[in-house]
């Protein structure tokens, strides 16, 4: 069987732009602010290609909007000797913004994917009415000869607001997007030879549109170390996730976990 699909043209125009002032206050401190305005058009992928993850199906669509992106953000940094501060406040909204909405459960046969399981989900790619973030990022370094030392921080309160075609996901966070997320760093460089280790902690967050299926938080621990053996060869060794803990990547119908990194090592030469 053959098919002859045609979808209609489109074209038209979305402004981009962005504003910004920084005042010095003295005392190294000093205070920023910017507004903006942003578009992303859709993928080839999201308009054409439907795609399958375990027994989920998620149907493309050719008829959607560019996303808009608004938003504004004001913050503060101090600058002096070895401390170095950040904190920005920011809020966007993300108008048309696509998503994977889910629209049916298996067993079954659905537009664009063909049959879909027992246990499976079928959803298509749609824009909703908008997703809304509010947040607070902030990071500090602080140097000290050799020595250094790193935090950061990110706190994000995003939500999906929809009165139409996607009304059930009203209120709801959006899939994949942490409530928390840190980190934590120290190191030492001196006459090529380093040591870093680094700290992460990201929140619980949901796997799927419904706030159904929710992925725990993890905190992994992250190292590197470089040393010359030779003039012009530097040893690198690398270490992700070292206390090998459960990073949830996505959670399937039959309850298996997806795992991200797990415990990795490398070690490579550096030529200079």
């Amino acid at each position: 069987m053959t098919r002859d699909e045609a979808d209609a043209k489109r074209d038209g125009w979305l402004p981009t732009a962005r504003a910004g002032a920084v005042l010095a206050v003295g005392g190294g401190f000093s205070l920023r602010s910017a507004a903006y305005l942003g578009w992303r058009m859709p993928t080839l992928n999201e308009l054409f290609r439907p795609f399958r993850a375990g027994a989920d199906a998620t149907a493309a669509n050719p008829n959607l909007k560019p996303e808009r992106l608004a938003g504004a953000e004001a913050g503060v940094e101090f600058d002096r000797g070895r401390l170095r501060f950040s904190g920005t406040a920011f809020i966007n909204r993300l108008s048309d913004a696509i998503a994977n909405v889910t629209l049916g459960e298996g067993p079954g046969s659905f537009p664009g994917v063909g049959f879909v399981g027992a246990g499976g989900t079928y959803g298509q790619r749609q824009n909703i009415g908008a997703v809304e973030v509010r947040g607070i990022e902030a990071s500090a370094d602080w140097t000290a000869g050799p020595w250094s030392l790193g935090a950061g921080l990110s706190l994000t309160n995003a939500r999906v607001e929809d009165h139409g075609a996607a009304e059930q996901l009203n209120g709801l966070r959006p899939a994949e997007t942490p409530a928390v997320a840190a980190t934590l760093s120290g190191g030492w460089q001196k006459s090529g030879r380093s040591f870093e280790i680094v700290v992460r902690r990201v929140g619980a967050q949901f796997d799927d549109d419904l706030n159904s299926v929710r992925l725990k938080g993890a905190t992994t621990i992250d190292a590197s170390a470089a040393w010359p053996i030779g003039r012009r060869v530097q040893l690198i060794a690398r270490g992700e996730n070292l206390t090998d803990a459960l990073v949830e990547a996505g959670i399937n119908a039959d309850q298996s976990i997806e795992r991200a990194t797990p415990r990795t090592l490398w070690l490579g030469i550096r030529l200079r």
